[in-house]
């Protein structure tokens, strides 16, 4: 059990850092670098991290889940002064959205895939990011989320017709954002190079990860 803990503890660990990989890979990246760590977003994002790494496994009740927000409702009480209103906000939805995968039926697993590895990761690193940025831009927003959905496509990946044309739906994607501007050509390349390798290697070398690691890789990747 000890054992079992301490894994879901580094869990929530890495997906901790791993919220905060893309935003400061491009706040270094771009020179704007003209911030102080906010100690309340910190505790914010780790609540987050906490809740869906560890403690949602625990399958916690209702009254958990009024004091766990009473908590954070404190933090936001104290963070209101030097925390953006939309950021604290933002943050809580993601909570919001954790607490209701406890809810939901086993048949709506797509779903609960979705939000767990899609949506809050993404929300969290744009929280993140406008935090410390003060601002958001689209060169910053279609590499994060076009990575964590390529992350979702690659955990489904199994080798079928349909998986091979979501690979080359989300190639043709990065394609597209190219032209349009929105993600340079070094990026788009980068993202499908790590999509498509990812897929085989689990297809054909049985290299087989959580949703967690693929993002990891997916947002270090960005770094080139």
């Amino acid at each position: 059990m000890d054992k079992l803990n301490s894994k879901k503890l580094l869990a929530t660990f890495i997906e901790f850092i791993s919220y905060h990989i893309f935003p400061f890979i491009f706040i270094f990246t771009h020179d704007l670098h003209n911030y102080s760590l906010h100690g309340f977003l910190i505790i914010m994002v780790a609540m987050v991290a906490l809740y869906k790494e560890f403690i949602l496994k625990l399958n916690p009740n209702k009254y958990f889940h009024i004091l766990y927000s009473a908590i954070y409702l404190l933090l936001a009480i104290l963070s209101l002064r030097s925390l953006n209103i939309f950021v604290i906000i933002l943050i809580f939805s993601q909570l919001a959205f954790l607490y209701l995968m406890r809810y939901l039926p086993a048949n709506n697993q797509n779903f609960t895939s979705l939000v767990e590895n899609f949506i809050v990761p993404s929300f969290m690193s744009i929280s993140i990011a406008f935090t410390y940025m003060h601002f958001i831009s689209v060169t910053f927003v279609v590499p994060l989320l076009l990575v964590n959905l390529a992350t979702v496509l690659i955990n489904y990946f199994e080798g079928t017709k349909f998986d091979y044309i979501e690979l080359i739906a989300i190639s043709g994607l990065s394609l597209i954002l190219f032209l349009m501007n929105y993600i340079s050509f070094w990026t788009a390349l980068i993202i499908v190079i790590f999509v498509v390798s990812m897929s085989l290697l689990k297809l054909f070398k049985n290299f087989n990860q959580s949703n967690l690691v693929y993002r990891v890789i997916g947002n270090l990747v960005l770094i080139i």
